[in-house]
């Protein structure tokens, strides 16, 4: 079930947009496939050994976007949704008849051009655009984990067999990485989501340990020639925690194209790790390593200070990455580029790795960037002042949160009106129909522009309660398409939102 919303008067040219884009989407691809030819000509020509210099260099024509942070303090301006977008559409997702396959924690949601990818920590589902359930293309099993509706405990004994949270595509086809912890087993894997659905085979053949239970074939084997399991994180006595959104953000290893694919090789915890990037074919051999420059030699101190985590995000099936600490974002471009799209200009208030790192250096004046979404009309940004983000300094409101709006046509940063110190304040205030404000998120938006929101129906009832929904200047009749549809899910359901 769709159900549309809309700010003001809109032409009807939905579906020959979409018509365009898509002939669009294929034309590029063709192009893309007569570029790479060339490329994988010239790899397999190449010497055992051999490593491409890196180039790190910006493209005299089209030179970085300077995106001016430090400058931009005091320009501050009040935003709505209508600000950046004129359509909402509510997809109901059918509900997976698999009762064994867990919706506990809200679905992380994938765009192609004829279908909608769900993941979450019980695997990876396929539906129809207007959230019709196809075929489940892999489903986890684990031991030692438990998720919760805010976040995953992973303990250090654990075992994993299945799909990893991060999916992208090229047309038809969707891409995957699976792993099997028992068997050492990780690969890249497509899948081609045009042909006729077919179920999951799931059981387990003691004969068969290796077999991949998932749909698709082997792209690339990221552990080739390898049998034995990969070592588990930690003790068996150790653990960790974190949100959805950590585990939801993150992209690591990539296809670049049909020749190579490319993985982080660094941490910002990891202070004198020499590369930040590797470029590899799809045997595995290294093409090209890109220096990190933001890196210390020692560091003494017995606790590190999480802050500055960088970026990692896909969009149209490329690539773009901002190291922790570093100002630009390059696009990952194969054999051997970084090529600079972003540079984020920070002033005095840039923080180095020295000084993140240290739990004992004063963040007073420092600025820390955070969230990062692109979308085809403005780049959505937050960062962090005087303090960086954990509970402590929320609870003592020491920190200074911030949210940005970069607006592409006029190639301004505006700064979002609001209170730095309210860390549940409404950025985006939906007067569309009243419903959920909107903030975007990296790893949630569409090829076109689009901001992808998961929802439970659950948030949609309280949402309708709502005094902000009472008081919203949303139309009256948006207002109570949203009420009927409120009305008309139960709790647990799954929505997307999507607003564009």
């Amino acid at each position: 079930m769709l159900l549309t919303a809309c700010s003001g008067n809109r032409l009807k040219t939905d579906e020959k947009k979409l018509a365009a884009e898509i002939l669009l989407q294929e034309k590029e691809e063709t192009e893309r496939e007569v570029r790479e030819k060339p490329l994988g000509d010239t790899l397999k020509k190449l010497p055992p050994g051999f490593r491409f210099k890196e180039m790190r260099s910006a493209d005299p024509s089209k030179p970085p976007v300077v995106i001016d942070i430090a400058g931009s303090l005091d320009n501050i301006k009040e935003f709505k949704l209508s600000d950046v977008a004129s359509k909402i559409t509510y997809i109901r997702m059918q509900k997976v008849p698999d009762t064994g396959f867990s919706r506990t924690m809200k679905f992380k949601y994938y765009l192609m051009d004829k279908n909608i990818v769900a993941v979450n920590p019980s695997g990876i589902l396929l539906y129809t655009r207007d959230g019709k359930y196809l075929s489940t293309v892999v489903k986890n099993e684990f031991t030692g984990i438990e998720v919760t509706e805010s976040g995953i405990i992973v303990r250090g004994d654990n075992t994993f067999i299945g799909g990893g949270y991060t999916v992208w595509a090229q047309g038809n086809m969707l891409y995957y990485k699976y792993r099997n912890s028992l068997t050492g087993q990780s690969y890249i894997m497509e899948y081609d989501c045009s042909q006729v659905p077919i179920s999951l085979k799931t059981d387990f053949d003691p004969e068969k340990p290796r077999q991949v239970r998932a749909l698709g074939d082997i792209a690339v084997n990221l552990n080739p020639g390898i049998k034995k399991p990969s070592m588990p994180k930690g003790s068996a006595n150790g653990m960790y925690s974190a949100g959805y959104e950590f585990f939801y953000k993150g992209t690591g290893t990539i296809l670049l194209d049909h020749n190579t694919y490319a993985k982080p090789l660094g941490s910002e915890f990891t202070p004198g790790g020499k590369y930040m990037m590797g470029i590899f074919d799809k045997k595995g051999d290294t093409l090209a390593t890109f220096t990190q420059f933001e890196k210390l030699e020692t560091f003494s101190k017995s606790v590190m200070r999480g802050t500055d985590q960088g970026i990692q995000y896909e969009n149209k099936g490329k690539l773009f990455f901002r190291n922790a600490f570093n100002d630009t974002v390059f696009q990952v471009i194969p054999p051997n580029r970084m090529l600079p799209v972003y540079v984020l200009n920070l002033g005095k208030h840039k923080l180095l790795k020295k000084e993140g790192l240290d739990p004992d250096f004063d963040l007073s004046g420092k600025i820390i960037p955070e969230t990062w979404a692109e979308t085809r009309n403005f780049v959505f940004l937050s960062f962090s002042k005087d303090s960086y983000d954990c509970y402590n300094t929320r609870k003592s409101k020491q920190l200074k949160q911030y949210f940005a709006v970069y607006e592409k046509s006029n190639r301004k940063l505006f700064i979002v009106k609001g209170d730095p110190h309210n860390y549940d304040e409404e950025i985006l205030m939906n007067n569309i129909d009243g419903g959920i404000p909107v903030w975007p998120s990296s790893y949630m938006t569409g090829s076109n522009g689009e901001i992808l929101i998961s929802l439970k129906g659950k948030e949609l009832k309280e949402r309708v309660k709502s005094d902000q929904f009472k008081r919203s200047a949303a139309p009256a009749s948006k207002k109570n398409e949203l009420l009927k549809l409120a009305a008309s899910v139960a709790n647990s359901e799954d929505i997307l939102m999507i607003v564009e």
